[in-house]
């Protein structure tokens, strides 16, 4: 709390944005937690599906992470109509639920260094202001003490914005590797289906 004091009017901002960004960097993790593909394994059977024809066991996989049950169910149905577009609206869905909020994130992790720099700035205005004011001649201690407590907030917003930007980065990454997977997944299966509906060599004297 005397940090907070030290630091003026725009720590109490900086402790909202502190709070709020928190809050989406520990509700994402628990939403990118929750789907633990892709990995090594799923290539393979990727690999194996193309080689056998059978995408049944890569969609089973996918049926087991709550967020890709739809676009497995898809994957499961090859009579399905218009299929490569269902696949392509639920792998956008699947995404759009994963990338929520990330924008919020990244808003936040740009504006508390801002928001920083403010306080800092705000804070040196009033330390000159008072030396300007003074007609003793410049207390050196006071004009200390007043840039090192306008620094505060530059470093409250500094302490925000790098926890909050590598989370970002971190999801960012998590959500392509994601995309990825969905886009060979579908592919997958649409060539699955087309091998499938191949019409096979003419019988002999047919």
């Amino acid at each position: 709390m005397n940090l907070m004091t030290l630091g003026g009017w725009m720590m109490w901002p900086l402790l909202a944005v502190s709070i709020m960004a928190l809050a989406v960097i520990v509700e994402r993790a628990l939403a990118f937690a929750a789907c633990p593909l892709p990995d090594e394994a799923l290539d393979r059977q990727l690999q194996a599906a193309l080689r056998q024809g059978d995408i049944a066991p890569v969609a089973e996989r996918m049926r087991a992470v709550p967020l890709l049950q739809n676009f497995a169910g898809i994957m499961a149905a090859p009579a399905l109509p218009k299929r490569e577009a269902a696949l392509r609206l639920a792998g956008e869905q699947t995404l759009g639920q994963l990338e929520r909020r990330l924008s919020l994130l990244a808003t936040l992790a740009r504006l508390a260094p801002l928001m920083g720099l403010l306080g800092t700035i705000t804070g040196m205005i009033g330390t000159f202001s008072h030396i300007a004011s003074a007609t003793a001649g410049v207390d050196m201690t006071l004009l200390a003490a007043g840039i090192w407590q306008a620094l505060i907030t530059t470093a409250a917003g500094l302490c925000i914005a790098i926890p909050a930007q590598f989370s970002l980065s971190v999801f960012s990454g998590r959500a392509r590797r994601v995309a990825r997977m969905l886009d060979a997944a579908g592919n997958t299966a649409l060539m699955v289906e087309a091998g499938a509906a191949a019409p096979g060599p003419e019988r002999e004297g047919a």
